[in-house]
Protein backbone atom coordinates (compact mmCIF):
# COMPACT_ATOMS: atom_id res chain seq x y z
CA UNK A 1 0.00 0.00 0.00
CA UNK A 2 1.25 3.38 -1.02
CA UNK A 3 2.75 5.42 2.24
CA UNK A 4 0.14 8.68 0.93
CA UNK A 5 -2.96 5.50 1.24
CA UNK A 6 -2.21 3.82 4.36
CA UNK A 7 -0.55 6.63 6.12
CA UNK A 8 -3.80 8.42 6.04
CA UNK A 9 -6.27 5.53 7.04
CA UNK A 10 -4.31 3.60 9.48
CA UNK A 11 -6.16 4.18 13.07
CA UNK A 12 -9.61 4.18 11.18
CA UNK A 13 -8.70 0.84 9.27
CA UNK A 14 -7.28 -0.83 12.58
CA UNK A 15 -10.93 0.20 14.37
CA UNK A 16 -12.91 -1.41 11.45
CA UNK A 17 -14.34 2.17 10.03
CA UNK A 18 -13.32 1.23 6.25
CA UNK A 19 -16.10 3.48 4.94
CA UNK A 20 -14.14 6.09 6.75
CA UNK A 21 -10.85 4.90 5.79
CA UNK A 22 -11.62 4.66 1.49
CA UNK A 23 -12.75 8.29 2.01
CA UNK A 24 -9.74 9.34 3.57
CA UNK A 25 -7.60 7.88 1.10
CA UNK A 26 -9.41 10.14 -1.26
CA UNK A 27 -8.49 13.31 0.65
CA UNK A 28 -4.91 12.26 0.94
CA UNK A 29 -4.60 11.26 -2.39
CA UNK A 30 -5.83 15.11 -3.69
CA UNK A 31 -3.65 16.48 -1.10
CA UNK A 32 -0.76 15.53 -2.26
CA UNK A 33 -1.44 15.70 -5.55
CA UNK A 34 -2.69 19.12 -5.41
CA UNK A 35 0.89 19.50 -3.12
CA UNK A 36 2.77 18.29 -6.13
CA UNK A 37 1.38 20.06 -8.61
CA UNK A 38 1.18 23.52 -6.65
CA UNK A 39 -2.50 23.89 -7.59
CA UNK A 40 -5.55 24.28 -4.66
CA UNK A 41 -8.05 25.62 -7.29
CA UNK A 42 -8.87 21.94 -8.60
CA UNK A 43 -8.95 18.72 -6.76
CA UNK A 44 -9.62 15.32 -7.56
CA UNK A 45 -10.86 13.95 -10.71
CA UNK A 46 -10.56 17.43 -12.45
CA UNK A 47 -6.77 18.42 -11.40
CA UNK A 48 -5.59 15.03 -12.35
CA UNK A 49 -7.52 14.79 -15.19
CA UNK A 50 -6.08 17.78 -16.33
CA UNK A 51 -2.44 16.88 -14.95
CA UNK A 52 -2.39 13.75 -16.86
CA UNK A 53 -3.55 15.16 -20.35
CA UNK A 54 -1.32 14.61 -23.37
CA UNK A 55 -1.22 18.52 -23.75
CA UNK A 56 1.50 20.30 -23.22
CA UNK A 57 1.64 22.01 -19.77
CA UNK A 58 0.45 25.76 -20.01
CA UNK A 59 1.28 28.52 -17.47
CA UNK A 60 -0.38 27.64 -13.81
CA UNK A 61 -1.30 24.35 -15.57
CA UNK A 62 1.61 21.77 -15.20
CA UNK A 63 1.24 18.12 -16.29
CA UNK A 64 2.22 14.65 -14.35
CA UNK A 65 4.62 12.62 -16.75
CA UNK A 66 5.07 9.37 -16.32
CA UNK A 67 8.12 8.97 -18.80
CA UNK A 68 9.71 11.29 -21.55
CA UNK A 69 7.34 11.74 -24.86
CA UNK A 70 8.78 9.63 -27.34
CA UNK A 71 6.14 9.93 -29.42
CA UNK A 72 4.84 6.74 -28.85
CA UNK A 73 1.51 5.34 -28.65
CA UNK A 74 2.52 3.85 -25.69
CA UNK A 75 3.03 7.19 -24.19
CA UNK A 76 -0.26 8.69 -24.74
CA UNK A 77 -2.18 5.38 -23.41
CA UNK A 78 -0.12 5.38 -20.08
CA UNK A 79 -1.40 9.06 -19.89
CA UNK A 80 -4.85 8.74 -21.28
CA UNK A 81 -5.49 6.00 -19.08
CA UNK A 82 -4.39 7.06 -15.72
CA UNK A 83 -6.01 10.50 -16.81
CA UNK A 84 -8.87 7.97 -17.15
CA UNK A 85 -8.45 5.51 -13.88
CA UNK A 86 -8.08 8.78 -11.77
CA UNK A 87 -11.59 10.19 -12.75
CA UNK A 88 -12.85 6.98 -12.35
CA UNK A 89 -11.39 6.29 -8.85
CA UNK A 90 -13.09 9.85 -7.75
CA UNK A 91 -16.56 9.21 -9.41
CA UNK A 92 -17.06 5.96 -9.11
CA UNK A 93 -15.53 4.90 -5.33
CA UNK A 94 -15.04 8.67 -3.71
CA UNK A 95 -18.41 10.16 -4.38
CA UNK A 96 -20.73 7.80 -3.59
CA UNK A 97 -18.86 7.21 -0.26
CA UNK A 98 -18.69 11.02 0.61
CA UNK A 99 -22.15 11.89 -1.03
CA UNK A 100 -24.28 8.93 -0.16
CA UNK A 101 -25.46 7.23 2.82
CA UNK A 102 -24.47 3.69 2.99
CA UNK A 103 -23.89 0.53 4.72
CA UNK A 104 -20.36 -0.12 6.84
CA UNK A 105 -18.02 -1.91 3.65
CA UNK A 106 -16.76 -5.00 4.10
CA UNK A 107 -12.82 -5.21 5.27
CA UNK A 108 -12.46 -6.82 1.12
CA UNK A 109 -14.47 -4.38 -0.45
CA UNK A 110 -12.34 -1.21 1.11
CA UNK A 111 -9.29 -3.30 0.43
CA UNK A 112 -9.37 -3.01 -2.85
CA UNK A 113 -10.63 0.43 -2.89
CA UNK A 114 -7.79 1.07 -1.64
CA UNK A 115 -5.75 -0.52 -3.92
CA UNK A 116 -7.44 1.56 -6.26
CA UNK A 117 -6.24 4.87 -4.65
CA UNK A 118 -2.93 3.19 -4.10
CA UNK A 119 -2.12 2.34 -7.63
CA UNK A 120 -3.13 6.48 -8.42
CA UNK A 121 -0.91 7.61 -5.41
CA UNK A 122 1.84 5.19 -6.82
CA UNK A 123 1.69 7.10 -10.39
CA UNK A 124 1.35 10.30 -8.79
CA UNK A 125 4.11 10.19 -6.82
CA UNK A 126 6.45 9.06 -9.31
CA UNK A 127 5.29 10.83 -12.10
CA UNK A 128 7.83 14.21 -13.06
CA UNK A 129 5.88 17.23 -13.02
CA UNK A 130 6.41 19.27 -16.66
CA UNK A 131 5.54 23.35 -16.64
CA UNK A 132 5.53 25.59 -19.11
CA UNK A 133 8.11 27.09 -20.18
Amino acid sequence: MHPWVWGSVQGLWGSGHYRQAVGMAAVAVNAQSQAKLGRKDLSESKLLGEAFSIKPPEAGKPRLRLGPNDGSDTWRSRHEGAGAFARGVYSAIRNPIAHEQGDELTESEAREKLGAFSLLAKWIDDATVETAS
